[in-house]
């Protein structure tokens, strides 16, 4: 579909969509990067990999196509996107009068004006309204600058019965505790430094989601969640159930007891468990999320349904992170532990290996490059240690 171009404006090309957006060139730092805050409508080339991996997910979710909102949509790539490559229909949203204007031109200029609709609402409005439209939505997406909490609330309760959600959060600061006072206002955990703080932070997202959205009956079940560059990402499969939120809530909510000094860790139901151990100064970190990131066999699903020639990058983003999601104790930083022992410190690949020897699980995580995941108990990554 034609649609006037302007001098000031560019087409450029994401997956199997196309989309105007002001002239990335006017819109650079003295270093020649483009700045995506200083354009009048937000388009971030940075979270291509994010939108990959929403249409990925919907596909696999939804391969008849569904119905969605993207709460926030910016230029309004994400849901062109979904409406070319994932066949759904849906309603991209944005309260900015000029993301308005750029969302409704690239839902002509890819030819979907029959099944994408541009809206100009503040989010949580319109969340709440359709709650009493009738229409249950099969997927939505939250894509704020920062935090998702100010409006977990109401996206989940235009939800169908069973559905999806995809939440991001860039708030990383509080979340890894960089930020320890907006950690508490926002998140209600007092945090201290681990050496796992990018696990800490989504453990603690998702379980705030998790709670917020038990408040609307509404029970989220981490399918895919990770860590990457400046974000957090969170797909979540729903169901509409007090009882699947009783049941959540009861067996996945918990904290972490951490000793500073030795870093040893672990999980328990409530902060008056700590077991006895020589730990000079335990500290007890939560209420937060202590079940399972993600879901591996939902990771199989993905990996066979042959998207590599689509979405590479994409299909190899999820094979990365899957094994996270096999280990459920947080990841240990190998170098902090040899470095605790005054030990020589081998190739991560050894260590890794000398674990497995011992009849434990034990990965590299996608969380650090230093991180290990394993379900080796602490005396024997002790032991392991000290064997080097």
């Amino acid at each position: 579909m034609n649609v006037e171009v302007y001098s000031w404006e560019k087409i450029i090309e994401e997956g199997k969509a196309r989309i105007i957006i002001p002239d990335p060139a006017l819109f650079t730092r003295s270093d020649g990067k483009y700045e995506p805050a200083w354009a009048p409508v937000f388009y971030n080339p940075l979270m291509k990999l994010n939108r990959d991996l929403t249409v990925i997910i919907t596909r696999t979710m939804y391969p008849s196509g569904g119905f969605f909102v993207e709460a926030l949509g910016g230029s309004g790539v994400r849901g062109a996107r979904l409406g070319v490559e994932a066949g759904m229909e849906g309603i991209i949203n944005d309260v900015d009068p000029i993301a308005h204007y750029y969302i409704r031109r690239n839902i002509i200029l890819n030819g979907l004006e029959n099944r994408l609709e541009a809206y100009m609402h503040e989010a949580n409005s319109l969340l709440n309204s359709l709650t009493f439209t009738g229409v249950f939505i099969d997927y939505i997406d939250l894509d704020p600058y920062g935090s998702p909490i100010p409006f977990i609330d109401s996206a989940v309760k235009p939800l169908a019965k069973k559905a999806l959600l995809g939440v991001t959060a860039t708030d990383t600061g509080p979340l890894t505790c960089s930020h320890p006072r907006k950690m508490l206002r926002r998140y209600g955990v007092r945090c201290t430094d681990v050496d796992f703080s990018k696990e800490l932070g989504l453990r603690v997202l998702i379980y705030n989601l998790v709670y917020r959205a038990s408040g609307q009956d509404v029970a989220l079940y981490p399918i895919l969640s990770y860590s990457y560059k400046y974000y957090y990402r969170v797909f979540f499969k729903t169901i509409r159930s007090s009882q699947a939120c009783y049941e959540l809530l009861e067996q996945c909510r918990g904290y972490i007891w951490y000793c500073r000094d030795n870093l040893a860790r672990d999980y328990i139901r409530e902060p008056g468990e700590i077991p006895r151990f020589s730990c000079r100064d335990p500290v007890v970190l939560g209420p937060l999320w202590i079940c399972s990131i993600g879901d591996y066999g939902f990771t199989e699903d993905i990996l066979s349904r042959g998207y590599e020639d689509i979405y590479r990058d994409g299909v190899e983003f999820v094979r990365s992170i899957r094994s996270d999601y096999l280990v459920n104790t947080p990841y240990y930083r190998y170098d902090m532990l040899f470095g605790r022992f005054k030990k020589n410190m081998p190739p991560i690949r050894e260590f890794i290996d000398r674990i497995r020897d011992y009849g434990y699980k034990a990965y590299r995580s996608h969380f650090d490059p230093r991180g290990v995941k394993t379900d080796a108990p602490y005396e024997v990554l002790v032991e392991v240690v000290n064997a080097f």
